[in-house]
């Protein structure tokens, strides 16, 4: 006669490290609800039954004395926790669900010897589900580094770039979309379509505050105060300056930023003071979410460096030529990257078998890691490694502001808590209980309409890289009225490499006859100068002047001349504020080769850029050899 214990018992081999793995997991899942015990020690309860059975099957004892044991007993717990019942009422009740799942779990622990080494590597030592407190703790803080960086290199540049007295005012332009957007067919709301805070004032100070208050919420999110207000407030914060900001902020790492600055609100724990380490765990759906979103930007990186040309065509009619295809990229990328640093130079000597294999070693990374990160624990852990590995060599050879930082980030959520060292694993406070914690009811609210509207548009995007001729996410971004809140966006970094550097060199001269370069302070031009690490800073004028030379460059191909309607308009802006003299735009660039008064006559030079061979640097010590194209008439204020 079985005695029947107080609460659900189940025995299970304690001498089986599958059988030991297994009940931890689920002890997780059942906390206090069942009790386990090794038959080893519980034998006695059902002495009816031999050792052999115990080794071949659990059971499970409940209250009323009922006995079930294998499949059945497995379906019978999760009955009692409440988690999945109708599988249990479909083995009762449907005729032969009942043999397939005992039939299934005869296979399982008949093959315990083989799962149980292959599980050790692919999932570890526990089948626990995975924690992530000190990743996404780690992940929060560095989210509000990475804000500090982003706001405070903008602060440093923004009366150059958008100030009053800069290339590009914020308040002009506002007030000019305010005065164009409603004339449009169909009329645009402005506030809708650039949502900013500048709207408010637009005035030096506002933005500089704009800056200040963005600078004080991320450390105060770094600390770990408030968490979930200064993220929301981060958030804001930098959608206003990165609408204020025009094309100066048109990068992907800002709507990146943007990204994942949104969605990690709901990963915040809802306290005024996180701690070290929360004790309530964050939500699964919000930890898939940030994964998906680094899986988006790796695979669709990956993606549209094969597809960019599938339907461009050159002059003759033939197929545009795709370095990437050729795998011939790195031949071009170390010294036509815009912002290149000193070891790009000597990783563009590399042997060109090196560069081929480099390639390789991208779309690997890019376009089959990213399915590592939904693997088991093995992949996931690889695909952190290589991952980092990929950000951590773009970094050492060239300048790529926060983008690294923040994938870093991303890819950091891939670690569970495992695999962090033993004492920070005991300054977790587990005062969550121990399943995975699940969103309170006004985030819930809020995140499950948000992950559908993501998984949804983002599996769009990542169609449209892979098949270019679909044109089905813009309208449904457009009728859902998120593209200007930038939620969920389209990323693919390196789309195209430029086989060539044009370079502008902006003259100034006071009689129009004697010129002076401007010297800036980090892209190409003085040929003996090294280039230089700059990150995590962006200097977004240098940034500009690399694409504004590419534009150059395409207008000379066709017409051998470039006609100041071809400039930018914020280019032709940038001269005018050099013949004003303006303090501001001035201290964007390196010395002032006119500190008494302003040029009045300006000009710009186009040439071609390369890094010097090494015959040349031991000749003559320059990092780059440069070739005259064309040249300009001098410009002077109207």
């Amino acid at each position: 006669m079985i005695k029947p214990p107080q609460k659900p018992l189940m025995i299970y081999d304690g001498e089986c490290r599958f059988c030991r793995a297994s009940i931890e997991r689920w002890r997780e899942e059942t906390g206090e609800q069942i009790d386990y015990a090794p038959y080893q020690e519980a034998a006695s309860r059902l002495p009816e039954i031999s050792a052999s059975e115990f080794r071949k099957s659990v059971f499970l004892i409940e209250p009323d004395g009922t006995l079930s044991r294998g499949a059945r007993a497995v379906l019978r717990t999760m009955s009692l926790c409440g988690r999945k019942r109708w599988l249990y009422w479909t083995c009762r009740v449907v005729p032969g669900f009942g043999l397939v799942a005992d039939l299934l779990y005869a296979c399982v622990a008949r093959s315990r010897s083989v799962i149980s080494p292959v599980l050790r590597v692919w999932w570890g030592k526990q089948l626990n589900p995975p924690k992530y407190h000190i990743s996404s703790a780690l992940f929060l803080r560095g989210l509000g580094l990475v804000y500090f960086i982003a706001i405070m290199s903008l602060w440093i540049q923004l009366d150059g770039l958008i100030g009053s007295n800069g290339i590009i005012p914020a308040a002009e332009h506002l007030e000019r979309m305010g005065e164009l957007l409603p004339q449009q067919e169909p009329p645009l709301n402005p506030y809708r379509e650039i949502p900013t805070l500048a709207w408010l004032n637009s005035s030096d100070a506002f933005l500089h505050g704009l800056c200040l208050a963005g600078v004080i919420c991320s450390v105060l999110l770094i600390i770990g105060i408030a968490p979930i207000p200064m993220l929301i407030a981060l958030w804001v914060l930098y959608l206003s300056l990165f609408h204020a900001g025009q094309m100066f902020l048109s990068f992907q790492w800002d709507i990146l930023l943007l990204e994942t600055g949104f969605v990690a609100i709901f990963l915040a724990p809802g306290r005024w003071w996180a701690g070290l380490f929360p004790g309530a765990h964050p939500p699964r759906l919000v930890l898939f979410l940030l994964l998906w979103l680094l899986f988006r930007v790796l695979f669709e990186s990956g993606a549209v460096k094969l597809t960019w040309n599938d339907h461009a065509l050159g002059p003759d009619g033939t197929p545009v030529w795709n370095a990437w295809e050729d795998l011939t990229a790195m031949d071009f990328h170390y010294w036509t990257q815009p912002l290149p640093v000193w070891t790009s130079w000597y990783a563009a000597k590399l042997p060109d078998g090196l560069q081929r294999i480099s390639v390789v070693a991208v779309f690997v990374i890019e376009l089959l890691v990213p399915f590592f990160i939904f693997g088991p624990r093995f992949l996931r852990v690889t695909a952190f490694a290589l991952i980092s590995a990929f950000m951590g060599l773009i970094a050492a050879t060239g300048n790529y502001t926060f983008f690294n930082v923040l994938t870093l980030l991303l890819t950091l959520l891939l670690l569970d808590d495992r695999c962090w060292p033993r004492f920070m694993r005991k300054c977790i406070e587990s005062s969550d209980p121990p399943w995975l914690a699940s969103p309170t009811r006004w985030r819930s609210a809020v995140l499950v309409p948000f992950a559908a509207v993501a998984l949804l548009l983002g599996s769009f995007q990542v169609m449209h890289a892979a098949f270019p001729s679909a044109h089905y996410r813009e309208p449904l971004e457009s009728k859902l009225g998120i593209r200007s809140l930038h939620l969920v966006n389209g990323y693919g970094l390196f789309r195209r490499m430029t086989e060539t550097r044009p370079e502008i060199v902006v003259e100034g001269s006071l009689t129009g006859r004697d010129w002076t370069a401007y010297e800036f302070r980090w892209k190409a031009g003085d040929l003996s100068r090294a280039p230089g690490f700059n990150t995590p800073h962006q200097p977004r004028l240098d940034w500009q002047m690399w694409f504004e030379a590419l534009r150059f460059e395409s207008v000379h191909r066709q017409t051998k001349q470039v006609q100041p309607n071809h400039m930018s308009p914020w280019f032709q802006r940038f001269l005018l504020r050099l013949m004003e003299g303006s303090p501001d735009v001035l201290a964007l660039l390196g010395d002032n080769p006119f500190p008494d008064a302003p040029p009045k006559y300006v000009r710009v030079v186009l040439y071609q850029y390369r890094f010097t061979t090494q015959d040349e640097r031991e000749a003559t010590g320059d990092w780059w050899h440069r070739e005259f194209v064309w040249k300009s008439d001098g410009f002077s204020l109207p």
